[in-house]
């Protein structure tokens, strides 16, 4: 599992004030083939914490640990689809909330010491991975917003604390865009070629339907495509309804993407929102898109970090790692999540 460093995120200009850098990745299944590439990630984003999602291989995870100097706090859901933290702060305690009346998977919550000379004297991390559920459309998002419930209940219990929540919300957040048909073009493209019967789509193409080309130039319809990373392919069947031939229908362009958008429930995001959160990213991007996901085709944004308001008065720099720049083709073979990045000034504010 040696990683050879690709390029390292930079480290803010020299100062004596301590800060902290925190990261949420969603690893895909557990990593699969990809460990080399997420090892190298995650050396390269170099946060104090990282919460990872999907973690079900503990044997992997505790060696990448290890090689990157992290203790490694598992946490096992009622599902495979566990949770981790890798944590170079030193941790003070933890829990791993895993009621299934409640979570569907699970919610770490860990303290953490923060660096020396830090106003704050603790600091607490609420890691989730929402239900997803997708092919239930809107029906699922109750089910999200009861569960983040749930996670400001147990932060509840320390209202004088500074604490994040973040993971992998399967959720779109209140004025967020998504670029569906550009995801959808791609997925088409891949049908066409053969190369998705393989990775879960839901049969050939209609007769009807398989001489249209809404979507594409003859140029781009009919290039080679080359064979799908493994990324791609562990992501794709667990999204058969989103290749469905009759997708074929749908033209592309801004319009379609707003209709569809404005079909997307919101209140998951927004109920963190109401609660008093502040949304690291779009609070320091607020036009941005943001996307986190899939990476090989960014489309919409479902990844966050959530901080309480005195914590996020410190926030400094919020980031989608790898959608630009020497690690966007790492991020792309690593998962089909980019990772989300933000760092925090933890030395006396005004100063």
């Amino acid at each position: 599992m040696g990683a050879t460093l690709v390029g390292r995120i930079p480290s803010p200009e020299p100062t004596t004030s301590p800060t902290v850098r925190v990261a949420t990745y969603n690893i895909l299944l557990g990593g699969g083939g990809r460990w080399s590439e997420i090892t190298q990630l995650l050396q390269a984003i170099d946060a104090d914490v990282v919460a990872l999602q999907e973690a079900e291989d503990r044997a992997a995870v505790e060696r990448v640990g290890e090689q990157l100097g992290y203790q490694v706090l598992f946490g096992m859901a009622p599902t495979p689809r566990h949770q981790a933290v890798l944590s170079r702060l030193p941790v003070t305690s933890w829990t791993n909330h895993r009621d299934p009346a409640i979570f569907l998977r699970n919610s770490l919550e860990v303290w953490v010491e923060p660096p020396p000379k830090s106003q704050l004297t603790q600091l607490c991390l609420h890691t989730v991975h929402l239900t997803a559920a997708f092919h239930r459309r809107g029906r699922a998002e109750p089910e999200r917003v009861r569960e983040l419930a749930a996670v400001r209940a147990h932060a509840a219990r320390h209202p004088e604390a500074a604490h994040l929540v973040l993971g992998d919300f399967n959720a779109v957040a209140p004025g967020d865009r998504v670029r569906a048909t550009d995801f959808f073009a791609q997925i088409n493209q891949w049908r066409r070629s053969g190369v998705l019967q393989e990775a879960g789509a839901l049969g050939p193409v209609p007769p009807g339907l398989a001489h249209l080309h809404w979507w594409q130039d003859a140029e781009t319809r009919d290039s080679i495509v080359e064979e799908l990373p493994e990324a791609v392919r562990s992501g794709l069947p667990r999204l058969p309804w989103l290749v469905h031939p009759l997708l074929e229908l749908l033209p592309r362009g801004d319009a379609t993407d707003a209709v569809l958008g404005a079909l997307l429930p919101r209140a998951a995001v927004r109920s963190m929102v109401q609660a008093g959160y502040t949304d690291c990213l779009r609070t320091l991007h607020p036009r941005a898109g943001g996307f986190t996901c899939p990476s090989y085709q960014p489309a919409v944004r479902i990844d966050y970090i959530f901080a309480t308001k005195g914590l996020a008065q410190r926030l400094t720099r919020c980031e989608v790692v790898g959608r630009s720049g020497e690690l966007a083709a790492l991020a792309r073979r690593a998962s089909d999540h980019f990772p989300l990045m933000a760092e925090f000034d933890l030395g006396a504010l005004g100063s």
